[in-house]
């Protein structure tokens, strides 16, 4: 199965929390001690290793914060 990875922008995150909501795997969530530039609650890449990279983090993203990365075994 392809693992990802994915890229959280701080810059453009508002804490809306809807990759967290939406990501199948739960390997999205909002930090309650890490916060954006602009004082909003950071979401954080928590699971790395239960990632398939599908994207549908980034899709969810009304502010585009978000960056998936797949790799795929050779």
């Amino acid at each position: 199965m392809a693992k990802g990875e994915i890229v959280i922008d701080e810059m453009y995150c508002r804490g809306c929390g809807y990759c967290a909501d939406f990501c199948p795997k739960d390997c999205v969530a909002i930090q309650e001690d890490k916060f954006t530039p602009q004082g909003y609650p950071l979401s954080s890449f928590v699971r790395p290793e239960d990632c398939t990279a599908c994207g549908i983090c980034s899709f969810m993203c009304p502010h585009h914060a978000i960056e998936v990365y797949r790799y795929v075994e050779e």
